[in-house]
């Protein structure tokens, strides 16, 4: 019997297996949550603010602050170098290479301002934090001998206790895309469940595949003749 499929049929084979498709959502939620919290290893983010004035002048004029805002790119290739890493390096004693190190760090420059934030990503929040402030701490430094007459502000200073939270991986989403493939995994094994299933079991199923309205039903007539035979027994019983 070929079968179509039509909204009709799915919402049928969906009604009837709607406990695969729970049970796979459910599935895929937890498998989620348990590979999220023990196989993967948690990310912290913490960030330090610098900021920079090209010049340390009484009267800030406009086209100064403008000059100062073209320098802040400059900047931040500076904070990511091979000179400012490898002391960082050295001084923390670190493990990883600077190309790796170079990997954790991203600088920003928000709204244009002077303002340059240093965010460093690590397993450990306590060594992200050092990673940060000795990094604005040999720019502050350095970047003297590298740009003349530089004026360098650590505004703020990387805290670990402030970031205990794990970035990645994202829980919510993980149970989110758990969920989503649960869905996709339980809608296909009840279609390969209903097309390979060809018995009718019910007037519902009828209607479902030809689209005609049941008008009645006959009764199967071996269910007749056991049902009269346990009646006559009753009978010559009593």
């Amino acid at each position: 019997m070929e079968k179509t499929l039509d909204i009709k049929h799915i919402s049928h084979f969906l009604k009837k297996y709607w406990y695969i498709v729970v049970a796979t959502c459910i599935t895929g939620m937890i498998a989620m949550t348990v590979y999220t919290s023990y196989f993967i290893t948690p990310t912290y983010q913490v960030s330090a603010d610098v900021l920079v004035n090209q010049q340390q002048e009484e009267h800030v004029t406009a086209s100064d602050v403008q000059s100062n805002q073209q320098f802040v790119n400059t900047y931040s290739v500076i904070l990511t170098s091979n000179r400012i890493l490898d002391q960082v390096k050295d001084n923390l004693d670190l493990s990883q290479s600077v190309k790796q190190l170079k990997q954790q760090i991203v600088v920003e420059n928000i709204n244009n301002s002077q303002v340059i934030t240093v965010k460093v990503t690590d397993d450990d929040p306590e060594d992200a934090a050092r990673i940060a402030n000795e990094v604005t701490a040999v720019f502050k430094d350095d970047i003297k001998n590298i740009v003349d007459q530089q004026n360098v502000t650590i505004l703020s200073d990387a805290n670990a206790e402030d970031n205990q939270v794990p970035i990645a991986p994202n829980k919510k989403s993980a149970l989110a895309l758990g969920a989503f493939v649960g869905l996709v995994l339980g809608v296909l094994v009840s279609f390969l469940l209903q097309l390979f299933n060809t018995t009718i079991k019910s007037e519902k199923d009828i209607e479902a595949i030809t689209d005609i309205p049941i008008m009645g039903s006959i009764q199967n007539e071996r269910k007749k003749k056991v049902k009269h035979r346990a009646k006559r027994t009753l009978k010559a019983t009593d």
